[in-house]
């Protein structure tokens, strides 16, 4: 690649990751979580700058290819295994992820490297593209109820209501696992949705210059994934936003922000289809200005 980054770079980085994990079952070494999160951190950055400037070399069937695919489900599994390494830090979840990401790296080698056509790339990344939104906004909205309900529940164990018959609630550890399930699914769906979605975009329009981050859909959905991904950080750097209200507020504040996302996206829809027809409009009316009259002479 022009970019002098490989397949065996980022390769190299997970293997270091899976060494280190082997060798921490006989032998114990210094440091060896965060050589395993630098080492895999640096493959994900790696591999995101490979599949990136394979966007740009093809972008009118960009990611298309079955080479592309194995490369992509890769990084996928390794964006997993960096999150679940900082949730779980003492499990040997490498041992069986990493192992599975290099396994899917060598078989993008095998794999055939010829694009899908340009006409068919869009659908098949807009398909992707709706599975993600849907998930997410799914997750999104499971998190939202959890949230009130534990909210709900915590004000009236705080105020020592009695209880109402024919109205009751899961308990407040329950509600907190699924506030924070919720929001980890959400933010990994979102970030997988964004992905794609601008992958679609330009697959359809064939050239990464006519690309706009301004557009209502695409800026809507890029804050809202980058406030879901700063919020998982948050979790993560600050343990006790995992739990209690804390994680609940997250919640309802993410489901806020999916209401003026799909706001943006009625108005976008409306937008575009209105553009669609005036453009239509206009291109009608040139073409009866330009074609001379029947019978006359132009």
């Amino acid at each position: 690649m022009d970019s002098g980054i490989n397949i065996i770079c980022f390769s190299a980085s997970y293997a270091v990751a899976l060494a280190l994990e082997i060798a921490r079952l006989w032998v114990k070494i210094p440091y060896s979580r965060a050589l395993e999160i630098f080492s895999v951190s640096a493959g994900i950055v790696a591999q995101t700058w490979y599949l990136g400037h394979r966007v740009a070399r093809q972008p009118s069937a960009p990611l298309s290819s079955q080479q592309d695919w194995f490369l992509l489900a890769a990084w996928v599994l390794a964006v997993v295994y960096l999150a679940a390494k900082f949730y779980y830090p003492e499990k040997s979840l490498g041992l069986f992820q990493l192992p599975g990401i290099l396994a899917l790296i060598g078989a993008s080698v095998l794999a055939s490297t010829r694009p899908l056509a340009p006409e068919e790339a869009p659908r098949v990344w807009g398909l992707a593209h709706g599975v993600f939104l849907l998930l997410g906004t799914v997750a999104v909205i499971v998190g939202f109820f959890a949230g009130i309900m534990y909210l709900l529940h915590s004000h009236r164990l705080k105020r020592k209501l009695p209880p109402t018959a024919g109205f009751r609630l899961p308990s407040l550890e329950w509600l907190e696992r699924a506030n924070g399930r919720s929001l980890g699914i959400a933010t990994l769906m979102m970030c997988g949705g964004l992905l794609t979605g601008v992958v679609a975009r330009l697959a359809q329009q064939g050239s990464t210059r006519n690309f706009s981050w301004s557009d209502p859909v695409v800026a809507s959905l890029t804050a809202m994934t980058v406030w879901l991904v700063a919020c998982e950080a948050f979790r993560i750097l600050y343990p006790a936003a995992r739990r209690g209200r804390k994680v609940a507020y997250l919640t309802v504040a993410a489901f806020v922000f999916l209401v003026f996302v799909l706001a943006a996206v009625v108005w976008g829809d409306r937008f575009h289809t209105q553009s669609a027809i005036t453009s239509q409009s206009d291109s009608l009316a040139a073409r009866c200005m330009t074609s001379p009259p029947p019978g006359g002479v132009a």
